[in-house]
């Protein structure tokens, strides 16, 4: 067998699986369409996310999942029409699938709902599954809470135990009373401003130990000079100041007392933790938000590999964060990195089912066309009428494509080229299909074959594995076969 036989035959065999390729995958494309295919497989790539893979926790999961998928940020991403005319295609697709898991009894992965997003990104995913535990809320309000204690155990009464002995020493009642009301003043709207999220706590803290500093300025220049008295109470007051933070660290140490970290905060999920009687004691004796998110966070369906796939989480985010009001948003940060390497697995798998499900299209089509890979390889050795023809047909067809090494233009080209196909295939006897004579030709082909199988299928599994590779890939390859074809006549 000569060279240009055998790029002949290559030819020949290589359109062959890129015409069928080409249906093939339309052909999937439409069935994964119609199934949800990727829409199902991430939504139970979450579930096992969530559940980490445990069996134990399915339902939990399952439930959590609900959940998010419910939420307003994630329902937004399924756009759907549904509405007049425009929606009859959605019913008929939902209507068939809901057929097949019928038929399969497949469940539905979706709940109540018929379909759902096919791609969700990982910050959104991180942003629902945050507010569905209501951490940030529960944060604000501790941290809420122990601002206020701080404020009211380590500067308001201190101070006005220090005022008040000096009053009762120097017999004045009214001793600092502008001063002392201006400071309480400036520190519950301050308060008040933290409450409203108009400041951040890094602010709140560092503005109110300006005040105080002010304050105690303002107690210098009021109070009598040259009196043991006032000596003493501004030693205190000075002293006291020096035990809330000087420098850097010391206010760092200041903040992690007073916002909970999410390590911390993750804890409250176990009802036994210091954080959780903390929480139940603010709700027992205010009520309100508190009150209601404990009362959600009891009857939230939540795995216990998930709980300790947060606080593993959330125990590194704190190691790396340097400012703890960054914590929150730190987490949320890992919680996207811990979904973008969950997907990208999950990815893996639905490209591996995605390439067992093209095989079994591709056998499923050879057989339907019956396109015999052995038979066509005889066809073309032995009939040099069908090899020029395709021969022809390959050199218009790379004649009428642009050529192009660009990964993102290759489809446009391969668009240009199926069309191509389908036009110059139209009068070419490709020895595929269930003619008469093609049949006749197979089974005198097999007259010396001796397996107790029928040639055909080997033929026919060998096709269907072909078109289960793509069709960018054997259009490519045609692309470099025609090149060498042409490259040897200009040779010659």
């Amino acid at each position: 067998m000569d060279l240009p036989l055998i790029v002949d035959l290559a030819l020949g065999l290589l359109l062959t699986y890129l015409t069928l390729s080409v249906l093939a995958s339309e052909i999937q494309e439409i069935i994964g369409t119609v199934l949800q295919w990727r829409a199902e497989h991430l939504r139970r790539s979450i579930e096992q996310l969530l559940d980490g893979d445990s069996l134990e926790h399915t339902e939990a999961a399952q439930a959590l999942a609900d959940q998010l998928y419910d939420s307003p940020l994630i329902r937004s991403l399924n756009y759907e029409a549904n509405k007049g005319l425009t929606s009859l295609p959605r019913r008929i697709l939902h209507g068939i699938g809901k057929l097949y898991r019928g038929v399969f009894r497949v469940r539905n992965p979706f709940g109540k709902k018929t379909s759902g997003p096919s791609y969700i990104p990982s910050k959104t995913f991180a942003t629902a599954l945050i507010e569905s535990l209501n951490l940030g809320q529960f944060q604000q309000i501790l941290t809420q809470v122990r601002l206020r204690t701080l404020f009211e155990e380590q500067m308001w009464l201190p101070i006005n135990r220090i005022v008040n002995d000096l009053r009762a020493s120097t017999a004045d009642d009214y001793l600092l009373a502008p001063e002392l009301k201006q400071f309480e003043l400036a520190i519950a709207e301050l308060y008040q401003n933290f409450k409203a999220e108009r400041v951040t706590l890094r602010q709140t803290v560092e503005i109110s130990l300006t005040k105080l500093d002010s304050f105690i300025e303002q107690a210098k220049t009021t109070l009598p000079a040259a009196d043991h008295l006032s000596e003493t109470a501004l030693t205190r007051l000075v002293y006291l100041r020096k035990g809330l933070a000087i420098s850097e660290p010391e206010l760092n140490a200041m903040l992690q007392k007073v916002q909970p970290s999410m390590a911390e905060l993750l804890t409250i999920l176990n009802r036994g933790s210091d954080i959780y009687q903390e929480a139940k004691a603010i709700a027992d004796g205010d009520g309100g938000p508190i009150q209601t998110l404990l009362t959600q966070l009891e009857t939230q369906p939540l795995p216990q590999n998930l709980k300790e796939s947060l606080v593993s989480i959330a125990a590194k985010t704190q190691r790396q964060m340097q400012k703890v009001e960054d914590t929150l948003t730190g987490f949320e940060l890992s919680i996207e990195q811990w979904f973008d390497s969950a997907m990208e697995r999950a990815g893996g798998v639905y490209k591996r089912n995605s390439k067992a499900v093209a095989i079994l299209i591709g056998i499923a089509m050879a057989y339907t066309v019956n396109a015999d890979t052995f038979h066509i390889a005889s066809r073309l050795t032995t009939d040099q009428a069908l090899r020029d023809s395709i021969t022809q047909i390959t050199s218009q067809i790379s004649s009428s494509a642009v050529s192009t090494d660009n990964p993102d233009q290759l489809g446009q080209e391969l668009d240009i080229v199926t069309t191509a196909i389908g036009e110059e295939l139209e009068g070419l006897p490709l020895p595929v299909g269930r003619a008469p004579g093609n049949l006749t030709q197979q089974l005198a082909a097999e007259q010396n074959w001796t397996f107790p199988v029928p040639r055909r299928v080997f033929g026919w599994i060998v096709t269907g594995i072909a078109i289960s590779m793509g069709a960018n890939f054997w259009y490519g390859l045609l692309k470099r076969v025609i090149s060498v074809r042409t490259t040897g006549e200009k040779k010659t």
